[in-house]
């Protein structure tokens, strides 16, 4: 009897060493959510290893936009990218810097004279963040998470914020998803007909549907099985950008139609879960 109560003891010991309810057990799994914000962009990619932010909304979003994360059990992000500076782009993002720790916050290099640049960069000089504005292309690693963000090879002008966007490719569990930002004109142009690997599983597509002459040319580059929208009933997408879409056939998921969740686990997407 002895014998038999130390082997069960022993038993009990290994399996509460491998017992961890810290870690995940579904390791592999990404959860992408495109908040409704109206016309603007404000996007989470969590996974196992982190938390990604891209874009942030338009002003008095940010409050909104903290609040809905913690409620996902989000206190923390390890990175946001901020594409462009056009205000439905950066206008929350003063106060999710000012409310919720970030460790490295990603801007592209340029400068902009408004309101919500200003704002954007008080909240900056009070960051712990490290702050990144980036002129050449980074790649970043994140445990399983492989991330690529590119710089516009076009010069800023002073006009066209939108040609100046970040775009972000992750790679993750097999299946890769593309961020593009409001790209559009000639760096649009660039990265369709350049040497860039466009070809992923899920597409964020730039400037909230807006028809560029290129947008068949990315749709072909791209072949996406989802394609996201940020866009509101006030401003849905051109229909030639929903014809040139639709070619392909993907799934199309729209902000306008409320918050989007799109999870994927064991090469398996779902949508609304």
């Amino acid at each position: 009897m002895k014998r038999i109560a130390l082997i069960l003891i022993s038993l009990l010991f290994l399996f509460g060493c491998a017992y961890d309810p810290t870690v995940s057990e579904d390791t592999d799994k990404l959860e992408l959510y495109a908040f409704s914000v109206g016309k603007a962009d404000a996007l989470l990619i969590r996974t196992s290893d982190a938390a990604v932010m891209i874009d942030t909304g338009e002003n008095g979003d940010g409050d909104e936009l903290v609040e809905r994360m913690r409620s996902l059990g989000i206190e923390k992000l390890d990175l946001l990218i901020l594409t462009h500076f056009d205000k439905d782009h950066i206008g929350g993002a003063d106060a999710i810097v000012d409310e919720m720790p970030i460790d490295r916050i990603l801007l592209p290099s340029y400068e902009k004279e408004s309101k919500q640049y200003a704002q954007l960069l008080g909240a900056l000089t009070e960051s712990d963040a490290e702050v990144s504005y980036l002129s050449a292309d980074l790649s970043l690693t994140f445990g399983a998470m492989d991330l690529s963000v590119w710089v516009s090879p076009v010069a800023f002008n002073g006009k066209s914020d939108n040609e100046q966007s970040l775009i972000t490719k992750i790679l993750y569990g097999g299946k890769t998803y593309l961020f593009m930002g409001d790209a559009e004109g000639a760096e649009l142009e660039r990265l369709v007909f350049g040497t860039r690997n466009l070809s992923c599983d899920v597409l964020k597509l730039p400037h909230h549907g807006v028809y560029d002459k290129n947008t068949f040319a990315l749709m072909t580059a791209a072949m996406p099985s989802y394609v996201i929208i940020c866009d509101s009933a006030k401003n849905p997408p051109d229909p030639e950008t929903l014809e040139a879409i639709s070619f392909y056939d993907p799934v199309i998921l729209e902000t306008k139609d409320g918050e989007i969740h799109l999870t994927v686990s064991e090469g398996v997407f779902k949508v609304g879960e």
